[in-house]
């Protein structure tokens, strides 16, 4: 047992825990491709310039952390799940992965210049909060950004795996509740959840995936 499963017993939270350490591989394998086309414009949010200090929350294999290291940032990535983190430090050895709590970030206040959160928003049993989160460990003038799916009628790549499960599969099974899935895919809540954050300006872009 990990010093984070032993200090959150919510039950979405070792719901979402548990699937993500047993998922590392098959995500790396079969979902990267759809996720992984968000990320440029997820950077291009945060206004990503060299030497920048950067936090990627939910980091998973890393995707975000290396393509940010690319463009010359000094990145840290964080991310709950072990197994994600293995899959991250092996195919990312020079950049600082860490296990931690998107909810309850282990960082003082004013530690980077920009924060990222890609497609992890869905997954976290207080949102609101891990915005909150964000927003405490930037620096003045900092920028956050994240993505999320938009309603399966508009998002393809998403709508071919549940489209799948339906034909091979059963979605007929209970599940730890949590927050409502498409929430932020209403644009007007995101801008709310991070104008609560107590971020200014927020904006919403729609990203085009193939």
């Amino acid at each position: 047992m990990t010093n984070l499963q032993a200090n959150n017993q919510d039950p979405f939270w070792i719901f979402e825990h548990t699937g993500w350490e047993r998922c590392a591989k098959p995500y790396h394998r079969f979902f990267s491709s759809v996720t992984n086309q968000a990320i440029e414009s997820l950077l291009d949010s945060v206004e990503i310039i060299r030497g920048m200090r950067l936090l990627d929350v939910a980091t998973g294999p890393g995707y975000v952390a290396t393509a940010a290291a690319k463009r010359g940032t000094i990145v840290t990535g964080i991310d709950f799940a072990t197994a994600m983190l293995a899959e991250a430090r092996q195919q990312n050895p020079n950049i600082d992965f860490m296990e931690g709590d998107a909810e309850a970030l282990p960082f003082p206040n004013e530690s980077f210049d920009a924060v990222t959160i890609n497609f992890g928003m869905v997954h976290f049993g207080k949102p609101e909060r891990a915005l909150e989160e964000a927003h405490g460990v930037l620096c003045s003038g900092g920028r956050a950004a994240f993505t999320v799916w938009e309603t399966t009628d508009k998002t393809i790549g998403f709508k071919i795996i549940l489209d799948a499960i339906k034909a091979h599969g059963s979605i007929d099974v209970p599940l730890q509740s949590g927050p409502p899935f498409f929430r932020f895919s209403d644009h007007e809540e995101s801008r709310k959840a991070f104008l609560h954050a107590g971020f200014i300006e927020p904006t919403v872009k729609v990203v085009p995936q193939v």
